[in-house]
């Protein structure tokens, strides 16, 4: 196992540390290895685009190189202090290591694992690990398969297989890379990076202008206060109440939109986690069995999501009645 592949690992940091480069340095180019520095920008740059396009490359080069270009892409992610950036970029680099993961033998897996703060045993029958350690690592996964409820649990252990030991790391290590950011970086330093970040903050424009989600059918201006005001703080990056989420979401779906569009109002929030999000909307929309509606106006005021009522709300006790009363005057009229 390369410790190249798998830059987040204690021993990674502490190899990098080892061979004394600093930040400084390779944003000064320094005259005794000008090329590894250009392979260093080159790789970090490569490593933050790849976010924001969906996955980062793999790319064989100076195994030194591979290794400097993530604390380096860390410190371009910092820069562009970008929430949704930040997220792309943890998932992005866990499944590039995930896809490296899938070429290693269970030993180096069981090494890896280790260094993740998850630790495996394997025998001739079995491989587990602490219920502890399994509940952190699959916190987000959703699925039936993963609840615990569902695994094998003996004498505190958890049952696992070699692919799903795999998964979970791919878990922790998404953890690991998004400790800590974005990272505290000083403003000069981010000036020396403004030629390798034009491009990043570019395509992520473009990403967001693609992502923003096409209510086709749906009349936005026919919403009510409320469901508008949840819109415009999720549009800011806002983190909404329990109540607030619940509410848009079942509106939404109640007025037409599809899961997919749902799950990608909330793409902007802090808090955002694709497959949890995913998970809670497809519920709310019947999944299990059960379709939920919209709380009423009264519900709404009482969990205190009612912004104040405008002409038309006093003729309605619903969030939907008051759609469907604005459709059939004209929309926005």
């Amino acid at each position: 196992m390369s410790l190249a592949d798998y830059p987040f690992s204690q021993e990674a940091a502490a190899r990098v540390k080892e061979a004394g480069y600093s930040l400084e340095g390779l944003l000064e180019e320094p005259n005794q290895e000008p090329r590894l520095s250009r392979l260093v920008r080159r790789r970090a740059q490569d490593r933050v685009l790849g976010a924001v396009r969906g996955e980062i490359p793999e790319e064989k080069t100076h195994p030194l190189a591979e290794l400097l270009s993530y604390p380096l892409a860390r410190v371009m992610v910092s820069c562009l202090d970008d929430d949704l950036l930040s997220r792309r970029y943890a998932l992005a680099e866990a499944k590039l290591a995930s896809r490296k993961m899938a070429r290693e033998d269970l030993a180096s897996l069981i090494l890896l694992a280790h260094d993740l703060d998850l630790h495996p045993q394997a025998d001739q029958d079995c491989l587990r690990v602490p219920f502890s350690d399994y509940l952190k690592a699959a916190a987000r996964m959703k699925s039936p398969g993963w609840k615990l409820v569902n695994r094998s649990l003996e004498a505190g252990w958890v049952s696992i297989t070699g692919s799903e030991l795999a998964r979970l790391l791919e878990e922790r290590a998404r953890d690991r890379v998004a400790r800590g950011l974005p990272l505290k970086v000083s403003q000069e330093v981010c000036e020396k990076l403004r030629p390798d970040l034009g491009q990043v903050e570019e395509e992520l424009r473009a990403k967001r202008a693609e992502e923003r989600v096409d209510l086709g059918e749906v009349t936005e201006e026919a919403f009510p206060p409320c469901i508008r005001g949840f819109l415009s703080q999720v549009a800011a990056g806002a983190n909404l109440a329990h109540t607030s989420r619940f509410a848009l979401t079942t509106f939404l779906l109640a007025v037409g939109m599809k899961v997919d569009e749902v799950v990608g109002i909330f793409n902007r929030s802090p808090d955002f986690d694709e497959e949890k999000t995913r998970y809670q909307v497809e519920h709310i929309a019947g999944r299990g069995g059960t379709a939920y509606r919209p709380p009423s106006c009264a519900t709404m005021a009482t969990y205190g999501n009612c912004p104040g009522m405008d002409s038309l709300c006093r003729w309605v006790n619903h969030p939907l009645s008051y759609y469907e009363r604005k459709l059939k005057r004209g929309g926005g009229g």
